[in-house]
C-alpha cells in the first residue's frame, strides 16, 4: 500500500489529493496550524513548518521510518500572489513568507530527504511548482521543462530581487528558485511538477466565474491573456500518475513535468463557455484589456501584481510518458460535470 506524506493539506491541491486519493493509497496530512478532521486521511499530523530547519529534519526522518515513500510538497504562502508581490520591495525580502516557504522551506525538505536516503531510509520528493516561475512570452510559445526561467542575479552571481516587465511576480521567481534548490540538493530523487491553474469548488478562477454567472449581473474578463486551467481531479490523477512512476524500477521517474490543459483560452472565453454551459446570456460579459484591468484596480487602490499575457506550459513531455491531457474547453465541461450542481444554476437544459 503506496503511503505519501502531504506538506500544505489545506491547500487547494492538497484538498483535491485528498478527495480523489484512489483506494489502496494512503496520505498523512502535514499542517502547520491547527486543521480540522479531514475525511479520506490516514493521518494529520499538525504544526510541521516546512521553513523550520529541526522540525523539517525530525519529520522526514519519522516519515521514513514509518514507511512513508514519498512526500509531496504543494506548500505555499497563504496570502495571495497580490500581497506577496509587496515582499519584493521590503528591506529583507528573504525573511518574509514567499522567500521562506516557496524556496527556504523546498530547500530544507529537499535536503532532508537527501539526507534520509543516504542514511538508508530512502524518501522521495515530489515538488510542486507553477507556471509563474515564467516571465510573459512575448512570442507566443508554450515553455518546454527544459526552458529556463528567468532569475536575476547580483554582480557575483546571486539570485536578486530586481523588478522589470519580463520577469515573473514575487510568488514566481520565489518558487522558481525553490525549484533550483530541490534540484541541487536531491537530483537523485525528486520531481518537479509545474502547474498551470488547480480549479476547485471553492476559490480558484472557475469557481468565481460560475458564482458571477449566478448572480445574472453584467462583468467584465480579460480578452488578452491566455491561461489553461484543469479541474482538480485531472491534476490529482495525473500526480499521483506521477508518483507511482517515481518508484517503478523501470521508469525511475525523475526531472521536471509539465501539468496544465493541452490548449489554452482566455478568461473572457472561459466565461462565455460557462454562460453557455449555465444557460445565461452572453451579453454579462464585457470583454477588457489585462492593462485596463490593471489600470482600474490601482486606482481603486488596490494592490495589483504584474499578470503575464502568456505563460502557457508545453504538455508533450507527460503525454508522451503518461497519457494525453484535456483541452482548455474540455477542462471546463469536467468541472462544470463535477461542480456545476454547487451552484445552482441552469446548464444543459436541466437544473442540478
Amino acid at each position: 500500500m503506496p503511503h505519501i506524506a502531504l506538506a500544505g493539506i489545506s491547500g487547494r491541491v492538497g484538498d483535491c489529493l485528498r478527495r480523489f486519493c484512489p483506494e489502496g493509497t494512503e496520505i498523512v496530512g502535514l499542517a502547520h496550524k491547527r486543521t480540522p478532521i479531514m475525511e479520506g486521511l490516514a493521518g494529520l499530523i499538525e504544526d510541521f513548518d516546512v521553513t523550520d530547519e529541526r522540525k523539517v529534519n525530525e519529520m522526514v526522518r519519522s516519515l521514513a521510518n514509518s514507511e512513508v515513500r514519498t512526500i509531496i510538497n504543494s506548500s505555499r504562502p497563504g496570502e495571495g500572489v497580490d500581497v506577496i508581490e509587496a515582499e519584493r520591495y521590503s528591506k529583507d525580502p528573504t525573511a518574509l513568507s514567499a522567500y521562506q516557504i516557496n524556496s527556504r522551506g523546498a530547500e530544507l525538505l529537499a535536503g532532508a530527504c537527501a539526507a534520509s536516503a543516504a542514511n538508508g531510509k530512502p524518501i522521495l520528493l515530489l515538488h510542486l511548482s507553477a507556471e509563474t516561475v515564467f516571465g510573459d512570452n512575448v512570442h507566443g510559445r508554450k515553455y518546454t521543462e527544459e526552458a529556463e526561467p528567468p532569475v536575476p542575479v547580483d554582480s557575483i552571481g546571486r539570485p536578486g530581487c530586481t523588478d522589470s516587465d519580463d520577469l515573473p511576480t514575487w510568488d514566481g521567481l520565489t518558487q522558481s528558485l525553490g525549484e533550483r534548490k530541490v534540484l541541487e540538493r536531491y537530483p537523485q530523487g525528486s520531481v518537479i511538477v509545474r502547474m498551470h491553474g488547480v480549479q476547485g469548488p471553492r476559490g480558484g478562477f472557475f469557481a468565481r466565474t460560475a458564482a458571477e454567472i449566478r448572480k445574472g449581473e453584467p462583468f467584465t474578463r480579460v480578452r488578452d491573456m491566455y491561461v489553461a486551467h484543469l479541474a482538480d481531479e485531472t491534476v490529482a490523477k495525473a500526480i499521483l500518475a506521477i508518483e507511482e512512476a517515481m518508484h517503478d524500477p523501470k521508469r525511475n521517474t525523475r526531472g521536471i513535468y509539465h501539468l496544465s490543459a493541452r490548449t489554452a483560452c482566455t478568461p473572457y472565453e472561459i466565461a462565455l463557455k460557462f454562460a453557455d454551459s449555465f444557460g445565461q446570456p452572453r451579453r454579462l460579459i464585457t470583454p477588457i484589456l489585462l492593462e485596463e484591468l490593471i489600470e482600474s484596480s490601482r486606482k481603486a487602490g488596490r494592490t495589483f501584481a504584474r499578470r503575464p499575457h502568456y505563460t502557457i506550459l508545453d504538455v508533450a513531455k507527460f503525454e508522451r510518458d503518461f497519457y494525453r491531457l484535456p483541452t482548455a474547453e474540455a477542462a471546463i465541461d469536467n468541472y462544470i460535470d463535477l461542480y456545476g450542481h454547487i451552484f445552482a444554476v441552469w446548464y444543459d437544459g436541466a437544473q442540478e
